[in-house]
Formats: structure tokens, sequence, C-alpha cells
């Protein structure tokens, strides 16, 4: 059955757009299409699941997620805009500054700092970091072991760091467009279970 078909039934609301406000990068016009896409990724972001929008340029899909992002309650998003340069070192400098590692009975977890509120770590152009000598991105093979093992190993003291509350949205254009590698199978499979 089309996805459509499982959707609610949606109304797009009628608005009054201030014509000083039209420019505004944040200004979603509600569409039939705009009004469905934030319904889903509402629906994917309030269940935690690791998503990659794929689109061309300029298909709004930032403003989407930006828009479906401020609809939930306790979050924090934090952006990371990956280029061919960013690492997994970089990464963590990042989780250091909005997470705090503790030592449980169950070991080192890794939360975001505020309690109860969750942590939505949104990788802009996801698909630019360039492929190693082994033919791998390092950066986005970090980011899938973590999704799918639900944390990673710390190379400061060999420690397994669980993560708790932290969720993975990306964003990216075809891998046809200049610069852009294609993403793994393995990593578009993490993104896509259940």
């Amino acid at each position: 059955m089309p996805l459509f078909y499982l959707m609610p039934l949606l109304r797009v609301p009628k608005i009054e757009v201030e014509t000083h406000k039209v420019r505004s990068p944040d200004v979603v016009v509600p569409t039939l299409d705009t009004v469905r896409h934030e319904s889903l990724l509402y629906t994917w972001l309030g269940e935690h699941k690791p998503m990659v929008l794929c689109g061309p340029p300029g298909s709004g899909k930032t403003m989407t997620l930006f828009s479906a992002f401020h609809a939930l309650p306790d979050f924090e998003v934090v952006g990371l805009n990956v280029s061919s340069a960013t690492t997994p070192e970089l990464l963590l400098k990042r989780f250091d500054h909005y997470c705090e590692y503790k030592r449980t009975p169950n070991g080192v977890v890794m939360a975001p700092s505020q309690l109860g509120k969750w942590l939505f770590l949104f990788c802009d152009e996801i698909n630019l970091p360039d492929l190693d000598k082994y033919g791998t991105q390092r950066v986005i093979s970090f980011l899938r072991q973590i999704v799918e093992d639900g944390g990673f190993y710390r190379t400061s003291d060999h420690t397994w760091v669980t993560i708790e509350r932290i969720q993975f949205v990306g964003a990216c254009n075809p891998p046809t467009d200049w610069g852009r590698k294609p993403l793994s199978h393995r990593t578009l499979r993490a993104t896509t279970q259940s």
C-alpha cells in the first residue's frame, strides 16, 4: 500500500506570510508536500530513529528538518557541517560540549548534559568526507558503529562508552553532485533499521 494512504488525513493550514519575512530561511510555507514531510519526519524523530535525507540542493531538506525539530519537546539540536576533513575525533569534541560521561554499574555512559533532554546531532552534507586508502569514510563508519552498536570504544583508556538519548540525523545531496561520495550500503542500512 502506498505510504500516503497510511498517513493520517492532513490539512494544510492557511497562513499570512509577512512580506519582510519571505526571505527568512526558517519560514516554511505550508503546502501539501511540506505538511506531509514534516508529519513523517516528526513521527520518525519522535521514535528516535536515525535517518538520512537525500535530495537536490535547495529542496528544503534542512528547513523541513528544523521545522520538525522545533515541534518536538525536550531536545537540543547540535549541528555538524561535515566536510572532507571531518574526523571521528572532531565528532567526539563536539559531543564533549553537549554531553557528559558517567560511570555506572553497567559501564561508562555518555548522555546529554541536560537531564531528560535528547540531543539531535544533525550532520549536514554527510556524504562529503573523503575515502581513505581502505575505501571507507572514517567519520561515517564511526557514526554507523555508534548507531548499530549503541556506543564506541574510547581510545584514551580503551573503555566501551554506551550512548543514551542521542539521535543522529543527516542530510546530503545526491552522490552524483560534484564532491559527493555515495554512502555505503552498510551506512544506509543502519539509518533505515526499524
